[in-house]
């Protein structure tokens, strides 16, 4: 059999798969009648496509968005009804975590771009403290002492109003920094990378000043928590973002319009992420993080929110089917002709 790259697959049968997904968004959308003279025969080659990429190996990058078409042609061509809670539920339980697991490289990206500068400022502020005047300023540094000089278990309970107030306040700021995160990625993606840089080292910088003031003690209590939703949150928003500025740049065989198009049309489930993210966060912060629990108790909680997140993202809507188990949703295809080759390949 004549070997062929991923890279050379994809970037042959792309335009198929694209017109196919334009195809299905159609139908989903206006409920209209299969188009009966070419929707069946898109709909083999793409469970061809999928199948030859299984066969050969390639990565998921590649085998979940073709599984994905696969399912949503094969419920359409044959009556299957599904709601739109089923297929919000479904993204939520795993499309969503699968979808940035395909992002893999994205996501090391943005995250290299937010820890680095927050270690790297820490470090620097902590050796040389004399320069956190300049990083943060007076008023800044006055108002974080301010917020941190004594324990959250030590304060008065809050009335409960006031928690929805300040609810609601953490959603704006919240939601806020995520969408000027992902917005700014409209500049050629780069800067996406910028704000969040920036967010790594002022981050870097609070916690280095706090340090210094020896109220460190009073802050990773209050942040656990809701940490482990917001600075992953911010995270996805600088990967999405550089993703979406990035499209036109990178169109491939498509017209950059048209790659711009499709990436904001693949993106809208990631927006739609990190921002549930960020309520989330908002959420733990205004009734857990500044609620009078003992500091060991919030440290359990926070490392258990930590431990959540990352298992959600690493094994959410995971196929844990050995490979000889056929996919679910796709049809059994005992016989496949690579249009690539001279030889058939077998299942």
């Amino acid at each position: 059999m004549s070997a062929i790259s991923q890279q050379s697959f994809v970037e042959q049968h792309a335009p198929t798969w694209t017109r196919f997904e334009e195809t299905l968004s159609e139908i989903e959308k206006d409920r209209t009648a299969l188009p009966a003279e070419v929707f069946p025969e898109q709909y083999r080659e793409i469970c061809n496509h999928l199948s030859i990429a299984k066969h050969r190996g390639y990565s998921t990058g590649v085998t979940t968005p073709l599984n994905r078409l696969v399912e949503r042609g094969h419920t359409l061509l044959y009556g299957a009804r599904v709601s739109r809670q089923d297929v919000i539920l479904d993204y939520i339980t795993a499309g969503f975590a699968r979808q940035i697991r395909a992002e893999w490289k994205l996501l090391l990206l943005s995250t290299a771009f937010f820890v680095i500068p927050a270690l790297a400022m820490f470090f620097w502020l902590t050796t040389e403290p004399d320069w956190t005047y300049h990083v943060l300023g007076s008023r800044q540094m006055v108002s974080m002492e301010a917020m941190y000089e004594q324990p959250t278990s030590m304060r008065v309970d809050r009335e409960s109003d006031s928690d929805v107030l300040m609810f609601g306040y953490y959603i704006r700021n919240n939601t806020g920094i995520g969408l000027r995160t992902f917005a700014s990625g409209l500049v050629f993606g780069i800067g996406s990378l910028f704000v969040i840089a920036f967010n790594g080292i002022f981050m870097g910088a609070v916690a280095a000043h706090l340090h210094n003031a020896e109220l460190s003690q009073n802050l990773w209590p209050f942040i656990i928590g809701h940490g482990s939703f917001e600075l992953t949150a911010i995270v996805l928003a600088g990967m999405t973002g550089f993703k979406l500025g990035f499209a036109p740049i990178w169109p491939g065989r498509l017209s950059r319009m048209d790659a711009l198009r499709k990436s904001a049309r693949d993106n809208v489930g990631l927006v739609a992420g990190f921002a549930a993210m960020f309520i989330i966060a908002a959420f733990i912060e205004a009734f857990w993080s500044s609620s009078t629990a003992s500091d060991a108790t919030k440290y359990t909680v926070g490392t258990f929110l930590w431990l959540f997140v990352i298992a959600y993202f690493v094994f959410a809507g995971r196929d844990f089917s050995t490979s000889t188990t056929p996919e679910p949703a796709a049809p059994e295809i005992t016989e496949i002709t690579d249009p690539t080759d001279n030889q058939q390949v077998q299942a």
